[in-house]
């Protein structure tokens, strides 16, 4: 397998994909990434030092029925302008999210057709995931509706 799948599949880009494990009717795609895309998560900064890994596992769209993961060791970097110990951004999730951004919009256009209750079930994953997103995707999308024309009924 190439990155074309991770990029056309899953919008990953810039990550070098590892290999692919097959567990308990999941596929899980291992990614990394190279040292000199790492960058500094408050200022930018490129030179960093590697300061060890944490190993995420994000949720991505299904292939067919099957749920994929993306499996990656995201690295802590030290700034050498800040001083500050980070973990580096991941462009393809949102920062404390266990799915991608994909996974995401996917979940948002399943719930136009269908009830909460029956995305989680399509998608095997919790009510409240999809309540979740569903309700951040509301909330983004009508933080400045102004309903004008309602006058108090006495």
């Amino acid at each position: 397998m190439s990155t074309s799948l991770l990029y056309h599949g899953c919008g990953i880009v810039g990550y070098k994909y590892l290999r692919t494990q097959y567990q308990k009717g999941t596929i899980v795609f291992g990614i990394d990434q190279s040292r000199s895309s790492l960058r500094c998560p408050v200022c930018g900064n490129r030179k960093v030092t590697r300061r060890g890994r944490v190993l995420r596992r994000f949720r991505s769209l299904p292939m067919g029925k099957k749920p994929i993961y993306i499996e990656f060791a995201v690295p802590r970097v030290e700034c050498s302008k800040c001083n500050l110990i980070r973990q580096v951004k991941i462009s393809f999730a949102h920062n404390r999210r266990t799915y991608t951004k994909r996974f995401e919009r996917f979940v948002v256009d399943l719930a136009r057709h269908m009830t909460i209750l029956d995305v989680a079930r399509h998608l095997k994953t919790s009510w409240d995931l999809v309540k979740d997103i569903q309700k951040r995707y509301l909330a983004k999308w009508f933080k400045n509706l102004r309903l004008q024309g309602l006058q108090q009924i006495a």
